[in-house]
């Protein structure tokens, strides 16, 4: 049986000669969504904070944590190429550090360049204080003394 002896057989339109059966015949897609509830509206987001509110934040992160870098993405997405240097050579240096996204928040990426005094990021926080950005970890890091001061902020946590 030829193709087009086939596509008259099921489609009425093409031969013409016959109705549908049942079984053929054209039937609307069932959708499930005039079914269901309808869906809640997600919540409104939260007010924004204050600059005094995020400064204190990073205060306390900075006072908390041994290791502190607030980058552009994240540890796992870096969204610069500064960002992920400075996450590969303490990647390099098998220690555990915290990471703060500066672009989902606006508010801390002016605040943390108001509160270190310094204009670029990302910005490296060991035991408490500010370190530098990409170029100055990358000069320690190729001098070895990255490896040492983050061997003390470990050890002074």
């Amino acid at each position: 049986m030829g193709i087009l002896s086939r596509i008259k057989r099921r489609l009425p339109i093409v031969g013409g000669d016959r109705e549908p059966r049942p079984s053929e015949a054209w039937t609307p897609p069932t959708s499930t969504r005039a079914t269901s509830p309808a869906a809640e509206p997600p919540p409104p987001p939260p007010p924004p904070r204050t600059a005094d509110e995020v400064r204190s934040e990073i205060e306390e992160d900075v006072k908390n944590h041994p290791i502190v870098l607030y980058m552009k993405g994240s540890e796992r997405a870096p969204q610069c190429g500064f960002s992920a240097a400075v996450v590969d050579m303490l990647q390099q240096l098998a220690v555990p550090f915290e990471t703060r996204d500066v672009i989902a928040d606006p508010v801390l990426r002016q605040v943390i360049k108001d509160y270190s005094d310094w204009p670029t990021l990302p910005q490296l926080y060991l035991g408490g204080e500010f370190v530098g950005g990409c170029d100055i970890v990358r000069e320690m890091h190729e001098q070895g003394e990255l490896k040492k001061a983050v061997e003390g902020a470990l050890q002074g946590a």
